[in-house]
């Protein structure tokens, strides 16, 4: 997050304001005049599914998942000497609104949890994807409890502050999603930039009364679907599992509702986006008019 502006989704809370642009290019006239964040700390947290049985005694151990992300940023609050008592005072509160808990779950969609993007660029070296060598992402957090701050009596100037931050999910996105849509037959190339598998989201509009067995396969998984009720402008919405970008997954919704059985594969059969590239094929196409792929290019 260094030399970067960064932005919190919840009230649009803009921090290192100094920093603009992709590339940053830094405006000298914020330099004393921002809220900034000095450290991020990043903390993955995993989990482990059954106890370790002794090794020697021919057992196995634990399966190990990955669990929430904790996270603490850590800041000043910078004022122009003008200004001093007021600018503190006001910028306090706006980070404190930004950063409550209660205000973020009251906000949010109910099925985001209160969890909001914190988004920055990070450089790389993959210009290929990133030409500018500076890689746009987010993590999706809410806070844990409203910022700590650290009033200075003798200096105005700034005002020191702290945040707990927890990721439900511990992977790190690109800030822009990834998409394509498709005629009906397919197939569709989802190509995740990322390094480990990501998130899908798929809608499917409907143009007519669909088969009894629409079918998505990747890689030899199939995911199967009971389109024979829908009729023309229906859309079905399928979220894979539950993520940061998506929010609450595993769901089949038909025009905003609820429509878990329409899904009549396995209930263990879910999809994801895999690294790199991945062909995803179509069968029983029947009254369908499109297919819109979204996912995440996530990364650990």
């Amino acid at each position: 997050m260094k030399n970067s502006r960064a932005t919190y989704a919840h009230k649009s809370l803009v921090l290192n304001e100094m920093w603009s642009g992709d590339p940053p290019v830094l405006d000298r006239t914020k330099v004393q005049d921002h809220i900034g964040i000095d450290r991020l700390i990043i903390r993955p947290k995993f989990r482990d599914t059954r106890e370790a049985l002794h090794l020697a005694q021919g057992g196995t151990a634990g399966r190990v998942h990955k669990g929430m992300l904790a996270m603490q940023a850590q800041g000043r609050i910078l004022v122009p000497n003008a200004t001093q008592a007021a600018s503190l005072e006001d910028r306090e509160k706006a980070l404190r609104l930004a950063f409550d808990p209660y205000e973020c779950y009251r906000d949010s969609p109910p099925s985001m949890d209160g969890v909001y993007a914190l988004s920055w660029l990070e450089p790389t070296l993959d210009t290929t994807n990133y030409p500018t060598g500076w890689m746009p992402v987010t993590r999706y957090v809410r806070p844990i409890a409203q910022p700590e701050t650290v009033w200075s009596v003798t200096d105005q100037s700034y005002r020191a502050w702290a945040v707990g931050l927890v990721a439900p999910d511990p992977r790190l996105y690109d800030t822009t999603l990834g998409s394509i849509s498709v005629a009906a037959a397919g197939p569709a190339s989802v190509v995740n930039k990322g390094t480990i598998p990501g998130p899908l989201r798929i809608t499917i509009k409907m143009s007519a009364a669909g088969a009894t067995n629409f079918t998505i396969t990747r890689g030899g998984v199939s995911f199967i679907l009971n389109l024979s009720g829908m009729v023309d402008t229906d859309e079905v919405l399928v979220i894979m599992e539950t993520c940061g970008p998506f929010g609450i997954g595993k769901l089949v919704k038909k025009n905003g509702t609820a429509a878990f059985a329409l899904k009549t594969s396995g209930a263990t059969t879910w999809l994801d986006a895999p690294p790199g590239t991945t062909s995803f094929t179509h069968a029983n196409t029947t009254g369908i008019a499109s297919v819109l792929y979204e996912w995440g290019n996530a990364r650990p």
